[in-house]
Order: structure tokens, then C-alpha cells, then sequence
């Protein structure tokens, strides 16, 4: 998310809404975005029922009591147009996550 971050104005050039989600509390999300220096898009607490939010998007892993990591990108109709996955542990690309917000929103 660091890298995001570091883009968070082409994303917004991009007409994108950058949002960070995790199972964990607003409290974690607070100290995570503090270790950082801040970040200035929002974080989401899918908390309660945990995971509820990745489940409907298939990306719990209940067996582990964790989210995969991965990217969504929603139209503005509320249509999901592209899932990618980098697994727990992974990193994501920001110039490819923003190629496709740009041909999201271009189409």
C-alpha cells in the first residue's frame, strides 16, 4: 500500500477511489497507517462479522482467519471489472493496478 500511496495522484487522475480494507480493527488500521507517516486514503475495517466483506468477494481464507491479498476494482455502477490476487504474503504493482483503473474508467 506504501507504493499506492506514492501515486495516490495519478490514481485520483485516473478518477479512482483508493480504499484499504482489512479484517483487522480501526485501531490496527491507525497504528499500521501511522508506521507509515499516514496515508490519505481511507481504511476499512471488514471486523465484524470478520471477514464478511471478503467472503462475498471470495477472499477469506477461513482456514487461516485471514483475507488473501488482492485488488478489486469496481465501476462506478457497482460492477466488479477486475480481481487480482498476490497472495498473503504478496506485493502488488501499482503501475499495473493503475493501467487498469485507466482502461476501467476509459471504457
Amino acid at each position: 500500500m506504501p507504493d499506492i500511496e506514492s501515486r495516490i495522484a495519478d490514481f485520483k487522475a485516473a478518477d479512482t477511489q483508493v480504499l484499504g480494507v482489512s479484517v483487522d480493527s480501526r485501531f490496527s488500521h491507525e497504528n499500521w497507517a501511522s508506521s507509515l507517516g499516514g496515508i490519505s486514503y481511507p481504511l476499512l475495517a471488514d471486523f465484524h462479522p470478520k471477514g464478511a466483506m471478503a467472503s462475498s468477494y471470495g477472499l477469506y481464507m477461513d482456514d487461516k482467519g485471514i483475507t488473501d491479498r488482492a485488488t478489486v476494482i469496481i465501476d462506478k455502477q457497482g460492477k466488479v471489472q477486475f480481481v487480482n490476487s498476490v497472495g498473503p504474503g504478496g506485493i502488488r504493482k501499482s503501475e499495473e493496478l493503475l493501467a487498469e483503473c485507466q482502461k476501467v474508467n476509459a471504457g
